[in-house]
C-alpha cells in the first residue's frame, strides 16, 4: 500500500476492501454516461478487475477529503519502455464536484510521478468527445489532444513533463498560498511487490 498526501487531500492506493463502494459509484449513469465502458459491473467482474490492476504496473488511489472517500484517481498501464502510463479521475461526491479537491489530487498525484519518481516523461488521457468539463479541466493542467484525434470518440490527450512543469506549476503556486502548512507532498506505505521497485526505493527511505 501506498499513501500520499498534500494539499490537504489524501490519496491512498486501492485496496479490496473499498473496491464495492468504488463499484457503486461507477455503475451511477452521472459518472458511467462519461465513460467509453457502459456497462453494469457486477460484483464479480469488480473482483476481477481489480485483480488485474492490483499490480505495479496500475495505480489506483481512493481520494479522500475531510475523512471521507470521495472519488478515484489512477494513473494505469504503465510502460517503462516508453515512460507514460494513462490517467484518470473521478469524484463522486456531489458536494466536491465544484470544489478544488479535484485539482488539488491531480496536483498530488502528477507531482509524485514526475518530482519524485522521476521514471515518467509523459502522461496520457482518453476523454470522450463531448465531456467538455474533462477536456477543459485537463488543458488547465497542460494536456494537449494529439494530432487526428479530433473526430475519435474517445480522445487521446498527452501531458508531457514540460508542459506540467509550466501549467502544474502555476497551479502548484496557488495551491501552495491556498493551503499553508499543507504544501509539502508526503508519502507512506509498505514495501511490496505489487509496486514498482522505484516506488519501493522511495518507501525504503522513510522507513526507521
Amino acid at each position: 500500500m501506498i499513501v500520499l498526501e498534500q494539499y490537504g487531500v489524501k490519496l491512498v492506493r486501492l485496496r479490496e476492501k473499498d473496491i464495492e463502494l468504488v463499484r457503486y459509484w461507477r455503475n451511477q449513469s452521472d459518472i458511467a454516461n462519461f465513460m467509453e465502458y457502459r456497462d453494469y459491473i457486477t460484483p464479480l467482474k469488480q473482483i476481477n478487475w481489480f485483480k488485474s490492476i492490483n499490480n505495479k504496473s496500475n495505480y489506483y488511489f481512493i481520494i479522500e477529503f475531510h475523512n471521507k472517500k470521495v472519488g478515484l484517481i489512477n494513473s494505469k498501464n504503465y510502460n517503462p519502455e516508453l515512460g507514460f502510463s494513462e490517467g484518470g479521475i473521478f469524484i463522486w461526491d456531489k458536494n466536491y464536484i465544484d470544489s478544488f479537491v479535484a485539482i488539488y489530487s491531480t496536483l498530488c498525484f502528477l507531482n509524485f510521478i514526475f518530482y519524485y519518481l522521476k521514471i515518467s516523461k509523459k502522461s496520457m488521457a482518453r476523454i470522450l468527445k463531448d465531456n467538455k468539463r474533462a477536456i477543459q479541466y485537463n488543458k488547465q493542467i497542460g494536456y494537449k489532444l494529439l494530432p487526428n484525434q479530433e473526430d475519435v470518440v474517445n480522445q487521446l490527450y498527452e501531458l508531457s513533463e514540460e508542459d506540467y512543469i509550466l501549467m502544474g506549476g502555476k497551479l502548484n503556486r496557488a495551491a501552495e498560498l491556498l493551503n499553508k502548512g499543507n504544501e509539502t507532498l508526503k508519502y507512506t506505505g509498505i514495501i511490496c511487490d505489487e509496486n514498482l521497485e522505484e516506488v519501493n526505493v522511495l518507501l525504503s527511505k522513510t522507513v526507521k
